[in-house]
């Protein structure tokens, strides 16, 4: 059996009965292995329950989630740092280039111009 679903971003997929799925695994990882390929959804109501990802798709989804929860650990840190802060201590940009010793009144870098083109 199979039916067709639309998932929250508007796309559709195929979602395959359970039964079919576990009697095909092996075509699926035939497919998996002859290049990139479509992750096979199934479950046994029309909606999805499970998926089946190749290895390389599943690594890939791990890396974007650890960059997501640093993203977000990240974050955090900077809120509470910013509810934590007191505002009267904040040093203006000029004045931290002054410390750090920035000119900020030299002129911008222009490059010399090009011989070749007088």
């Amino acid at each position: 059996m199979e039916a067709l679903y639309d998932l929250p971003n508007g796309d559709r997929v195929r979602v395959i009965d359970t039964a079919t799925v576990g009697q095909s695994l092996g075509r699926v990882l035939e497919l998996f292995r002859s290049g990139p390929a479509e992750p096979v959804f199934f479950g046994d109501t029309p909606r999805p329950e499970g998926v089946v990802i190749s290895f390389e798709q599943w690594a890939e989804y791990e890396t974007f989630k650890e960059d997501a929860e640093d993203d977000r650990r990240r974050e955090e840190l900077v809120r509470q740092r910013l509810a934590n802060d007191d505002p009267s201590q904040w040093v203006s940009f000029e004045d931290a280039a002054r410390e750090g010793g920035w000119d900020l009144d030299v002129p911008p870098y222009e490059p010399p111009a090009d011989p070749g083109k007088q």
